[in-house]
């Protein structure tokens, strides 16, 4: 079980409330996403829902809400509720934030039309019909074809 001591995984209080199953789940979003972050994958700026997230993950609102919390305490993101924003990428081991490099290494490339690009560069493409967020659901989490994650809007509540 973490401790408050340890940065790598989520703390004690960040996981209370949570049955051992849910704090493992949650541990695992908070590293994926993190390293996601880290790599330039999820860009600065970018807005994260967090029902989407927990569709994505297929894990329920409170294991998302306590990776999240995770996050914000490493810096990587801020807000609260629903949304909630990506601030920097970081480097653990200084404990800087450090910002998005264009062509940050580890940056993925997806595949559609015809063309290359990461899925920041994707959200803002006049062809895509969700917001970043959702198309990062989509695709990494979902395993949506990329073109039908673009392209496919939100179903009318």
């Amino acid at each position: 079980m973490p401790t408050d001591t340890d940065t790598t995984q989520l703390l004690l209080h960040e996981v209370t409330g949570l049955d051992p199953k849910q704090a493992g789940q949650a541990d695992g979003v908070y590293r994926r996403l993190g390293e996601s972050i880290q790599a330039g994958e999820i860009p600065p700026g970018a807005s994260m829902d967090s029902a989407d997230l927990a569709i994505g993950y297929k894990v329920g609102g409170e294991v998302v809400r306590a990776a999240l919390k995770g996050l914000a305490r490493d810096g990587l993101t801020r807000g609260q509720g629903r949304s909630v924003y990506v601030t920097a990428r970081s480097d653990r081991g200084s404990g800087q934030a450090q910002p998005e490099a264009s062509g940050a290494r580890g940056a993925q490339y997806y595949s559609a039309f015809g063309e290359n690009k990461t899925l920041s560069q994707w959200a803002t493409d006049p062809r895509c019909r969700v917001k970043f967020g959702r198309l990062y659901s989509r695709i990494r989490t979902g395993g949506w074809d990329v073109e039908r994650a673009i392209t496919t809007p939100l179903a009318p509540k």
